[in-house]
């Protein structure tokens, strides 16, 4: 796979990500995606990406400001 930017090979790896709702802010780690060697950018597929709807959906109605949650234990 070729990073779209700067044209440099996109690797298998994990990447962080964070969502701002509007009472906590969910930080979900170890999430898999495709990184590039060259700039970071940071694909993730569509399979992925529904999980992390369904992870973060989870924490719309949380007493919490933030939470952490393992993308795999979650």
């Amino acid at each position: 796979m070729t990073c779209f930017f700067c044209k440099g090979n996109m690797e298998e790896s994990t990447t962080i990500h964070t969502v701002q709702l509007e009472n906590c802010i969910v930080v979900i780690k170890n999430v898999p995606c495709h990184k590039c060697d060259k700039c970071g950018e940071v694909v993730i597929n569509g399979e992925v990406a529904a999980r992390i709807e369904e992870i973060v959906s989870g924490f719309e109605k949380v007493l919490t400001e933030i939470a952490v949650v393992n993308y795999s234990a979650a």
